[in-house]
């Protein structure tokens, strides 16, 4: 077993996501899906029949309702030039359409997609005020870009483990278990995986491995059995309790 086969062994789900009553720029309209793209998520528009209420996201997994969302909102969070991966706090509400596609499985994610993926997480976490995270940032010489958010996770309730090739000190000012580990895989793997402190409904996780410069293929899950899997092979291999 390694991340590699875990990522191999997971088949995504085929989720809708439809645009109804829209009034959008097309260039956001456009980077919204952009952002979906590569998530194996259908991507359609639709009007109800009276047209209301304007702007808003719905998203279904085999014609089931599982979530919606306004379309401001989600766009605030995926926007390339002030979204959600430019923001170093914990402090925002997460569109549940973004926070539902589940066991979504995705190719040639770009940095700033993995990081709106991981903030979903780490705010789970943060929000619970309990339970362990855990962190691969590869090298752990990236843990300083992420400092302010890491530095309330270490002043929080909730135990924060970090990984990564220790090319570097983590800042004093992150309070956290640190695992600075000489190994290909944990170099090549971005991963954060939330236990939920026990709590099966709380349970998520991100599994990536870097397959080009910046350039991502993975997965991520609220499914309780996947994240202990997850959770199973990262503590066994690297002996972390």
């Amino acid at each position: 077993m390694s991340f590699r086969e875990i990522i191999e062994s997971v088949n995504g789900s085929r989720s809708t996501v439809t645009l109804f009553n829209l009034d959008a720029p097309p260039s956001a309209v456009e980077q919204v899906a952009s952002y979906l793209e590569p998530q194996q998520v259908r991507f359609t528009r639709d009007t109800s029949e009276k047209g209301r209420p304007a702007n808003f996201v719905v998203l279904h997994d085999d014609g089931d309702f599982v979530a919606a969302s306004d379309f401001a909102d989600v766009y605030e969070h995926v926007d390339i030039e002030g979204g959600l991966h430019r923001r170093q706090d914990l402090d925002f509400e997460y569109p549940e359409v973004l926070g539902h596609i589940d066991n979504t499985t995705f190719s040639e994610f770009g940095k700033r997609r993995m990081i709106i993926a991981s903030r979903e997480i780490e705010k789970r976490a943060w929000d619970a005020g309990r339970g362990t995270l855990y962190t691969g940032f590869q090298r752990l010489s990236l843990v300083a870009s992420q400092e302010r958010i890491y530095r309330k996770l270490g002043e929080s309730p909730v135990e924060t483990h970090v990984y990564g090739l220790p090319n570097a000190d983590v800042p004093d000012s992150v309070d956290v278990h640190v695992h600075g580990i000489d190994d290909e895989e944990i170099g090549r793997s971005w991963f954060v995986l939330y236990d939920g402190d026990g709590d099966d409904d709380e349970k998520c996780g991100l599994l990536a491995e870097e397959v080009g410069p910046n350039v991502y293929s993975g997965f991520w899950t609220y499914r309780a059995d996947f994240v202990d899997e997850m959770l199973a092979y990262l503590t066994e291999t690297y002996h972390v309790e």
